[in-house]
């Protein structure tokens, strides 16, 4: 273009004789103000071409996630959970939407089940026997969470406690109607024990260390990660875990109906929590960098290291056996017995999504 700028202005000068030299220079000004305004005309194309591209393909991968079938997840603020929060890209590589809702009771996780407002949830065995008492026949479990040492007995540190035999006749604290205090009696029935060899008091978890670390208490017994927060506070250690009396399950369940339109969906979200549990096993480090940011996004304060104690205490295998349905079954008369609820119910399971889920992870390994 300048070529052709410097071609007429030397034609002008040869007609000069013509045009004073006046209008040459007026010529020359008005050429320059209309190069100016050309190449500034090419450059805002330019610039709004650029927009327009990035604008396409924000969109065309906006619709690519929303294209992902969406699972709506009711989890509960156990340590494997807080690993998913921390690490939501799991999802996507499974080729899942997840709408990952943390309820803070089990009971709430249930009714959103029940409801329809989620399409898979968890809960620990005292939700799981209610759950399939609520919906006989509708309800299956297609995997677990946790199960074995989920639950620990702990005293303080300078205490000179070594069993349950020098706590007869002392404070001890648990919460009462949850698999804590179930596990608690299974284990005083095996050791010969009765419920009033020990003046139990009902507590809040977030209550239990502080009261015993001020003498109020002398041991609790509790679920996973206040006994392993205790231990890295300095303020408790663990007298014996409960793993061997009660497995203490937490499912994941599903009704019937959606299973039977919802399988590839089932089969992928499976796949990712076997990821999860390979992650805390095998780089229980990162698992609990993950964690602790989830928790910490909740007002959660749990170390690094109080995870890193859990994954190693815990087996996150989400595979189930003949021992977690025994252990359900056990739950449900313990709940008639206590009059939580009027029939035993059957425990349903599937384990063909899992076995499907497991093909599905090493491919993508």
């Amino acid at each position: 273009m300048f070529d052709e700028i410097l071609d007429f202005l030397i034609i002008l000068t040869k007609i000069k004789t013509f045009l004073n030299f006046k209008y040459i220079f007026k010529v020359i000004i008005l050429l320059y103000d209309i190069m100016r305004l050309t190449y500034a005309c090419m450059f805002c194309i330019a610039i709004i071409g650029c927009c327009m591209m990035v604008a396409g393909c924000t969109e065309q991968a906006n619709e690519t996630s929303l294209d992902l079938p969406v699972v709506k997840y009711g989890g509960q603020p156990y340590p494997g959970e807080f690993v998913l929060v921390g690490y939501p890209e799991i999802w996507e590589k499974y080729d899942l939407d997840v709408e990952h809702t943390m309820f803070g009771r089990g009971w709430a996780n249930n009714e959103a089940l029940i409801s329809g407002d989620v399409d898979i949830n968890c809960g620990f065995d005292l939700k799981t026997v209610p759950l399939m008492s609520a919906l006989p026949g509708e309800v299956i479990i297609i995997g677990t969470l946790q199960k074995g040492d989920r639950y620990s007995t702990v005293v303080r540190n300078d205490s000179d406690y070594q069993s349950w035999e020098d706590l007869k006749g002392k404070k001890v604290a648990t919460k009462f109607g949850t698999g804590a205090e179930h596990g608690l009696r299974k284990y005083y029935a095996q050791e010969g024990y009765n419920w009033e060899d020990f003046e139990h008091v009902n507590l809040e978890t977030e209550d239990m260390i502080a009261a015993l670390d001020n003498g109020q208490i002398e041991a609790f017994t509790c679920w996973e990660p206040t006994p392993a927060i205790a231990e890295t506070q300095g303020i408790g250690r663990i007298l014996r875990t409960h793993g061997d009396i009660s497995q203490i399950p937490i499912s994941l369940h599903t009704t019937k109906e959606y299973a039977a339109d919802h399988e590839d969906e089932i089969v992928n979200f499976l796949a990712a929590h076997l990821e999860k549990a390979d992650l805390i096993k095998n780089n229980p480090e990162k698992a609990a960098e993950y964690a602790t940011l989830a928790a910490a996004d909740r007002g959660v304060q749990i170390s690094p290291e109080a995870f890193e104690i859990v994954f190693e205490r815990i087996d996150f295998d989400i595979d189930f056996d003949d021992e977690v349905i025994t252990n359900l079954e056990e739950i449900g008369q313990f709940l008639y017995d206590q009059g939580e609820i009027d029939s035993i119910p059957t425990i349903e399971y599937d384990r063909s999504y899992l076995e499907k889920a497991k093909n599905l992870y090493q491919q993508k390994n």
